[in-house]
């Protein structure tokens, strides 16, 4: 526990309805007494935990009503850092909120770091260290999977998974210990259980890692890339989709010459859609940036969509796009199925034996809903199962990186008969390391890292 009190505004700055002030700390009661009046004849120190009080805010030098408002003081231990929390509910705007920050300041509470309300609930034991980073994640949340996959990260499934690993590993140290210990009493190592565990902790985390790795798409959004040769309805596909004129539309080929990226929902997950230049050679300077551009985009895709018109035959750039897509993530597009058909199927499954052809009218919006169920299927398709989603950051991902590195050692060290003392440091090693993604073992360098990466007030 610290003995000073921080504050700092809940809400951002700015107009709205509300705007909180919170405080949190040994004086948090008495600081706050001396700033509100309550309706009732009670006093702020009498106050019921966690339920909300009707009152005056003033300015005890002036005696000035700054904003009527409620509060709520909520008492250690039952508090988001464990320590007494107050909040102010104010009017929301910049000027009442800077002002009641300020008298705050001016009562002996300190302005708080960035993310300090959720260091001190680390630091006093309501959070871990992973629960506090996702704390962070569910913040910067782009989608409702992301979302749902933070909370469970803060309602501690991964937590419980790294103890889990964490006892195990401690099992397995024990009998490496007591065969140094016993050595002389000739007792046998069961070296077969100890190398059966090792191996399956090592496939454990490697698969945990492959995981995480796919989620990146629940992170970042997946990257789904609209391509094809000019004038075959890329833009009015990409303008159909967002649901809005984003991109410009005309019948002359070669209009767009940069890549657009609008963000998209589908389903619950954050999709980055771009829409490219046409792919095509013997362009002019300009449109060539364009297409260059287009070519980037389509090898960083998670996914890409290959639009055709059904209206024109095939050409040459068509089939130069199927000789590129082949090993990448992709489905065909036929577009503009409201013109008479022009387009030999057979050409099709030449070009893409066997795959799927969704037809669809960008101009008329037919099609779109469905296209946008198979995108979203196939990203689905890319992650991890749903009982394993768990998002973990790029720091827990180093650490445990680690963790699988000095097993793997040991494991290896084991059958290739190297000392037992030896085998005990990988694993004791092993253990500070799965120590330090939950907080066991940590330094003041590293906090600082993490928690100034959250927002004030938070």
């Amino acid at each position: 526990m610290v003995d000073d009190t921080i504050v700092a505004p809940a809400t951002p700055l700015g107009v709205g309805a509300i705007g909180i002030v919170r405080i949190s700390g040994v004086e948090a009661v008495k600081i706050a007494s001396r700033l509100f009046i309550p309706r009732r004849k009670s006093a702020v120190k009498d106050f019921v935990s966690h339920r909300l009080y009707l009152g005056d805010v003033f300015n005890p030098q002036t005696q000035e009503i700054v904003d009527e408002a409620l509060l709520v003081v909520m008492r250690a231990p039952h508090s988001y850092t464990r320590e007494d929390v107050v909040e102010f509910q104010l009017h929301g705007g910049p000027v009442v909120v800077q002002k009641v920050l300020e008298l705050l300041l001016q009562e002996g509470a300190r302005l708080a770091e960035p993310g300090e309300f959720t260091r001190r609930a680390f630091l006093n034991g309501r959070l871990d260290l992973s629960q506090a980073e996702a704390v962070a994640e569910i913040i910067k949340a782009r989608s409702e999977k992301a979302l749902s996959l933070s909370l469970r990260h803060l309602k501690g499934e991964w937590g419980r998974k790294i103890r889990s690993w964490e006892s195990r590993l401690l099992n397995v140290l024990a009998l490496v210990q007591a065969r140094c210990d016993f050595w002389d009493e000739g007792e046998g190592l069961p070296l077969e259980t100890i190398g059966k565990e090792l191996s399956c902790l090592v496939g454990e985390i490697k698969e945990e890692l492959l995981y995480s790795e796919r989620l990146k798409l629940v992170q970042e959004g997946a990257l789904v890339a609209v391509v094809g040769k000019p004038n075959v309805g890329k833009s009015s596909l990409f303008n159909a989709i967002v649901g809005w004129d984003r991109a410009i539309v005309t019948p002359f080929p070669g209009t767009t010459r940069d890549a657009l990226e609008e963000n998209i929902l589908v389903d619950g997950l954050l999709f980055r859609l771009v829409d490219t230049a046409g792919m095509r050679e013997g362009c002019d300077p300009i449109e060539s940036i364009g297409v260059q551009k287009a070519e980037a985009y389509f090898e960083e895709a998670d996914l890409v969509i290959v639009v055709l018109d059904q209206s024109i035959p095939l050409e040459k750039e068509d089939e130069m796009l199927a000789g590129k897509v082949k090993n990448k993530p992709h489905f065909i597009v036929l577009n503009k199925s409201d013109l008479p058909p022009c387009l030999d199927r057979t050409d099709i499954s030449r070009l893409y034996p066997g795959e799927e052809v969704i037809e669809v009218s960008a101009l008329q919006g037919e099609g779109i809903d469905r296209l946008l169920t198979k995108i979203g299927e196939r990203i689905r398709g890319e992650m991890s199962p749903e009982d394993q989603m768990v998002l973990i950051t790029a720091r827990q991902k180093g650490e445990l990186n680690k963790v699988l590195s000095l097993l793997a050692e040991a494991r290896d060290n084991l059958q290739s008969g190297v000392s037992l003392d030896v085998l005990g440091l990988n694993l004791e090693e092993a253990l500070r390391e799965m120590g330090r993604i939950l907080g066991a073992q940590v330094d003041k360098e590293l906090l600082d890292t993490i928690f100034s990466q959250f927002c004030l007030g938070k």
